[in-house]
């Protein structure tokens, strides 16, 4: 019976909505609601709420049923914690299921629309994005197994490859060497990362 009208969705109150909260307090630092906020309350107070609101998201993340994802990266040889927080899904509807889409430096290529697939038990590069990285196609090594698909057909790699990716940027980056199958096949995306691309950047 919750409908927020920020979102124009069920599953919560608009006067519980975090993002609308959050999309006001962004607006107000930006000085575009000025008329709207009381400066004519005290200053101990304002710094009260300042003090508080730290205070209220970390019980809040402690309640929220999501588990934060984290991922340790390397860093001049100390280990920063990466880690989500309600305030990654402002401008995001949820829920949703859509595919987890990125861009990487491949062979020093800015490549966009990889696809994250953690259900792919091998990385692929699409023959259009290969031709376009102008490496030779002598440098392919034979792949003789087929790949399989969820449907049951079958595709035959044109071979392997081995390049250099690289994800994030500096001074948070990782840079891995992903072996990737090359397909001749029309897809949307220009590579998937399954699991191995995964396990190699420990994501």
């Amino acid at each position: 019976e919750k409908y927020c009208r920020y979102h124009h969705d069920h599953g919560h109150d608009t006067e519980e909505c975090k993002q609308l909260k959050n999309q006001i307090e962004d607006l107000i630092r930006k000085g575009h609601l000025r008329k709207y906020v009381d400066r004519d309350a005290p200053q101990g107070r304002r710094e009260q709420r300042r003090e508080e609101a730290p205070r209220q998201q970390e019980e809040q993340q402690q309640q929220q049923p999501r588990v934060p994802h984290s991922k340790r990266l390397r860093t001049g040889g100390d280990e920063e914690v990466i880690t989500f927080s309600e305030v990654d899904y402002e401008g995001v509807r949820l829920p949703h299921d859509d595919p987890v889409v990125v861009t990487l430096l491949v062979e020093l290529f800015t490549m966009k629309r990889i696809l994250i697939d953690s259900g792919s038990s091998v990385d692929i590069l699409y023959k259009h994005a290969f031709d376009q990285l102008r490496i030779p196609a002598d440098q392919l090594k034979p792949v003789k197994t087929p790949l399989v698909g969820f449907a049951g057909e079958t595709i035959h790699p044109l071979g392997s490859i081995n390049l250099s990716v690289v994800a994030g940027t500096a001074p948070r980056q990782t840079q891995v060497e992903m072996t990737f199958l090359v397909v001749n096949t029309p897809s949307p995306y220009n590579a998937i990362v399954g699991r191995p691309g995964l396990n190699l950047l420990e994501a």
